[in-house]
């Protein structure tokens, strides 16, 4: 028997997944959390606002204990695992020594914010990132092209910015930037690569041949002198092998040295390979923490907002274009913890279900009327399609008799008109939609909310069977790595699942959804001009 690990690191915990090298049987799974740092650092320090940090140390634990307890609930012969690879939280930025240690495991710099991970959700670059867009649209920099034209303050170049404006030292002291998910494959093999995802589609407005020019950035600060010094790397496609397993890696997780590691995948997009996307207009939509939709093509179209666009950063063979939402099940979450009574939750205990399962269930039975609440799903700002991370979000329609379950219900219409919109806007672009798979674990628990969708957008959504789709990608990408099969393309075809949740539109209610979604079209207006 031959086998693969996949590890999905999320943004609350990540999973490992033993799969069947040959049959793409799913054998094993394990989870492992940690923390997300907002408010403050563990030793005290006080963050800013809308800061979000991580700890490497906690990261590289879990990478060793989900592997070994993957590997125990698989009961399977460690010594058969001949290949692994990771996908991550992407724009997640970890300033690193030449070595691979990542700054915020030194002692000298565990109260200093700007040492930690950066997570994706952390926003306070959200200035630099409108200077450098406002310089390079200025100077019309091909690099923007990559990124809709507005750099996103959660990539890379923003947050070194404001690194080596607040904290120059941290800087200066970082031999190196890398993704989360390129600084999990250091740890794994202890060489220094990246991966066309994280470059084109994310952090750093790649264009499948070279960076930003490096004349660029001295001004907006006369310090960044070396950027492209520090993002220095080989670039490798999803599929191919980066490296081996150390020895010491290897002994920590009863594995053998010298297995193959694969390239790095996206967390929101290496669900592609589980359920085998490769054809024009497949679409995978992501409903987590946040949003993705990733959509496939075979022409470079150029599409103002998206969030990134790249040659073979996904599908082998195809553009992909990224368009994303920053909050989707962090403001259900959100509504839940802050805002809802506790019968509600003394009702859920008493059926032994969540508090969220109960407000679907309340909410989605009720018709859809065109004077009920409406929300905008910008409580994290807007990444996609309009470009602004100061922007919030807000409800209309609330009267005294409104309830919880129809203002929980007006936040996920407010998410899945929005995916609407970054359709209809990628249509308009030329770039079509013919097919969407769903993937998220939010999506494996609420089956009403995915209905929701499907109303709203009018379309067939088919959601994947998979337990976890993200680490089935990358365990299907560690086939490839590892040489079982003679490229990604060809394990897609042979491992990818062909087993779906089907749920087609009521297109009666998708009528009824239209006087809700032109008024949450003109509240989106409104708050822009405020």
């Amino acid at each position: 028997m031959r086998y693969t690990i996949g590890i999905d690191y999320g943004t609350m915990s990540c999973r490992a997944l033993v799969m069947d090298a040959l049959t793409g049987a799913v054998c094993g799974i394990s989870e492992c959390v940690y923390h997300v740092y907002e408010g403050h650092l563990p030793d005290g320090t006080v963050l800013p606002d809308r800061m979000a940090l991580a700890d490497a140390a906690e990261y590289r634990t879990a990478l060793v204990k989900v592997v070994r307890d993957a590997i125990a609930a698989a009961k399977i012969n460690a010594a058969d695992v001949v290949g692994m690879a990771v996908d991550a939280t992407s724009m997640s930025l970890v300033p690193c020594k030449s070595d691979g240690t990542a700054l915020c495991c030194l002692p000298e710099w565990k109260s200093e914010p700007h040492a930690y991970i950066r997570l994706w959700k952390s926003y306070t670059a959200t200035r630099e990132a409108e200077e450098i867009g406002s310089l390079a649209r200025e100077q019309k920099r091909g690099f923007l092209a990559a990124c809709g034209g507005y750099p996103s303050s959660e990539g890379a170049y923003p947050k070194m910015l404001e690194t080596i404006r607040k904290a120059p030292e941290v800087y200066e002291a970082a031999d190196v930037f890398v993704d989360l998910g390129e600084w999990l494959n250091w740890q794994l093999t202890g060489e220094l690569t990246r991966d066309t995802g994280t470059m084109g589609l994310k952090n750093y407005c790649w264009d499948g041949k070279t960076l930003a020019d490096a004349d660029f950035w001295p001004q907006l600060d006369s310090r960044l002198t070396n950027v492209n010094d520090k993002l220095r790397g080989e670039i490798l496609p999803w599929g191919s092998k980066v490296g081996c397993l150390t020895a010491e890696m290897a002994s920590e997780m009863g594995l053998k040295a010298g297995i193959s590691i694969g390239a790095a995948g996206l967390d929101g997009h290496c669900p592609i390979m589980a359920i085998g996307l490769h054809n024009v207009g497949d679409a995978m939509l992501t409903i987590g923490t946040s949003g993705v939709l990733a959509i496939l093509a075979t022409e470079w179209k150029v599409i103002p907002g998206v969030c990134g666009a790249g040659w073979n950063t996904a599908t082998p063979g195809y553009y992909a274009y990224d368009m994303c939402q920053s909050g989707v099940g962090d403001m259900f979450g959100w509504f839940v913890k802050n805002c809802v009574p506790a019968r509600y939750e003394e009702e859920a205990k008493a059926q032994g279900i969540s508090v969220h399962t109960l407000l679907s269930r309340k909410g989605f039975a009720l018709p859809v009327r065109p004077d009920a609440p409406v929300a905008v799903d910008w409580w994290n700002g807007s990444r996609c399609v309009v470009v602004d991370q100061t922007l919030s979000g807000a409800i209309s329609g609330l009267r005294l008799s409104t309830t919880p379950e129809e203002i929980y219900c007006a936040l996920v219409q407010a998410a899945a008109f929005g995916v609407r919109v970054m359709i209809e806007h990628a249509e308009s672009c030329g770039v079509p939609v013919n097919r969407i798979c769903v993937c998220g674990g939010i999506a494996a628990k609420n089956p009403l909310l995915v209905q929701c969708y499907a109303d709203i957008l009018g379309r067939t959504l088919e959601v994947s069977t998979l337990p976890n789709s993200a680490a089935a990608g990358a365990a299907i990408g560690a086939t490839a790595a590892a040489g079982i099969y003679s490229d990604l393309n060809e394990a897609m075809a042979a491992l990818s699942t062909t087993e779906f949740i089907v749920y087609e539109p009521d297109m009666q209610k998708h009528a009824a959804y239209e006087a809700l979604y032109s008024r949450y079209l003109r509240m989106r207006e409104d708050i822009r001009k405020e």
